[in-house]
């Protein structure tokens, strides 16, 4: 895996549920920006078969829990209440309980290389979570805003092009390849 330099953009694209819109945090005056992401569960955990005193073999196919740990800042609640499945009223009053269920998403994450190559990582589907909100009082000195954090959780895909698979991912600059990426986690693609 070539070095990655920044975090330029988060696309969300909710799958399914009543509202299926297409979220953008890309460092937008009020419209949120991203910090860090974390991927993880790429490889399947090693398991050795031991047998006539040796590790005869190694279980490695697959993938682990694949997931990916986010943080942002100044997240839309309109963002956050689509992805959390998060009901909200005519009045704006937000409601959370027990039968709030996140709907369905896609996700690409776009970095680049260090040598100005686009770096994506597409997430077929999955869902979004987060543990806590947290509340402070302000002090004498600014502080930079809090981060707000959250998880998607990856399945495989059910798409007949790209089924089986968790994530796809493309390193380079053809154009083609990155709008065939963004059309196989159902995000639109600007006609030009």
């Amino acid at each position: 895996m070539p070095a990655l330099v920044g975090f330029k953009r988060m696309t969300i694209q909710v799958l399914d549920g009543k509202d299926k819109k297409t979220f953008v945090v890309e460092g937008k005056q009020d419209k949120g920006a991203m910090q860090t992401a974390k991927i993880s569960g790429l490889s399947a955990d090693t398991v050795k078969t031991y047998g006539s005193n040796v590790a005869y073999h190694v279980s490695r196919k697959g993938v682990g829990d694949v997931s990916a740990e986010l943080e942002g800042v100044d997240l839309p609640e309109e963002v956050f209440a689509a992805i959390l499945g998060h009901d909200t009223d005519e009045d704006g009053i937000t409601r959370i309980g027990a039968d709030t269920e996140p709907p369905y998403c896609s996700m690409l994450l776009e970095s680049e290389t260090v040598r100005g190559e686009q770096a994506l990582f597409g997430f077929y589907k999955g869902s979004f979570s987060t543990e806590d909100t947290e509340l402070k009082t302000t002090g004498e000195k600014t502080e930079e805003l809090a981060a707000e954090k959250l998880k998607f959780s990856a399945i495989a895909s059910d798409a007949e092009e790209t089924k089986g698979s968790y994530v796809g991912k493309y390193i380079g600059t053809d154009q083609a390849a990155i709008s065939k990426l963004k059309t196989e986690l159902n995000i639109a693609v600007p006609t030009p």
